[in-house]
């Protein structure tokens, strides 16, 4: 009797997984601010495809932290330092652009798998970028470089 039970649902769950629409583009934009203002981490992928340093600083909180997972001591602490850091990368780099091939939204982060190319004119870069949100500003990011 149990069996009769189970196998219907089972059979209804798979149905409506499987003919279910897929996910919407992982390129799709993230949605503007309450305030109206652009996404940080939308707004700061675009400035740093643009290779534009005041625009990609003003989506970061004064007091950022970037990290490399794994690692305690930040690779960059405050605006000025992020400022320095990008500005030497992006003259380095002129052919420098990420795109996104993957994105989850979890309440104040948002995880990108990104594809790098043109970063000091190497092979493109596999990477995972962690963006934690507060404010309408990021305030830490973490970096995971796949190998």
């Amino acid at each position: 009797m149990r069996i009769s039970f189970v196998l219907p649902v089972l059979f209804s769950w798979f149905f409506t997984i499987a003919c279910s629409p897929p996910p919407a583009p992982c390129r799709a934009r993230l949605a503007p601010l309450p305030s109206g203002g652009v996404h940080p981490v939308a707004g700061q992928l675009a400035a740093y495809n643009a290779r534009h340093i005041d625009l990609f600083v003003s989506f970061f909180h004064p007091e950022v932290e970037l990290f490399v997972q794994g690692e305690s001591v930040p690779f960059v602490r405050g605006a000025a330092d992020l400022r320095e850091t990008y500005s030497k990368m992006f003259r380095a780099s002129p052919q420098l652009r990420c795109e996104v091939v993957r994105r989850i939204v979890a309440g104040d982060f948002v995880l990108d798998e990104e594809r790098v190319t043109g970063l000091r004119g190497g092979p493109p870069v596999h990477a995972v970028a962690i963006y934690e949100m507060k404010h309408g500003k990021i305030v830490k990011a973490w970096f995971i470089r796949g190998r």
